[in-house]
């Protein structure tokens, strides 16, 4: 008779073997975890220091190119600041090259320049010819542009002389540039 009663039940076995493997699981599934968050944080850690460091240099890389590009802006500011003085100047100072060019060009072929003076506002000239009807000529082109105002203002014959050795006759002209 004691054979056919069996106290324990193989229920509570199967539940004993079945705690056993859930809890094995339970501990293969924790201990998964926890490695699988470890090797995460260090690829992490391993991936952010990488590319911290790439970063970083690209950052310096950046910081040298802004600060040579500004110095090139610096001195691009200054040269079209200089650029743009010495277009005001050039605007504001009268033409002397069409002056002279003006007054040279009236003289006829056998006139020729003795001085040439350049004042603020005033040309002094000295014309030399060994005829005085080409002197009478130059000058009379001097007096009309005078008139119409066109290069010069106000013409002042400062002396006429002729020099009785060699023939030559000389003018001296002292003329207001506009």
């Amino acid at each position: 008779m004691s054979n056919d009663i069996n106290l324990v039940s193989n229920k509570d076995e199967a539940s004993l073997k079945e705690k056993r493997r859930l809890k094995q699981v339970r501990m293969i599934a924790v201990v998964s975890l926890v490695v699988t968050a470890l090797v995460s944080v260090l690829i992490f850690i391993i991936n952010s220091q990488t590319s911290l460091s790439s970063i970083k240099k690209d950052e310096d890389s950046t910081l040298s190119n802004i600060s040579y590009l500004n110095k090139k802006a610096a001195k691009l500011a200054i040269v079209n600041e200089r650029l743009k003085n010495i277009s005001d100047i050039l605007q504001k100072r009268k033409n002397y090259t069409n002056a002279i060019n003006t007054l040279l060009q009236l003289m006829p072929p056998d006139v020729y320049t003795a001085t040439l003076e350049l004042d603020k506002n005033d040309v002094f000239l000295v014309a030399n010819s060994n005829s005085l009807l080409s002197i009478d000529k130059f000058l009379n082109g001097i007096i009309d542009l005078s008139s119409k105002k066109q290069v010069i203002g106000s013409v002042t014959v400062e002396s006429l002389s002729v020099n009785a050795k060699t023939g030559n006759y000389s003018i001296s002209i002292k003329s207001k540039l506009l």
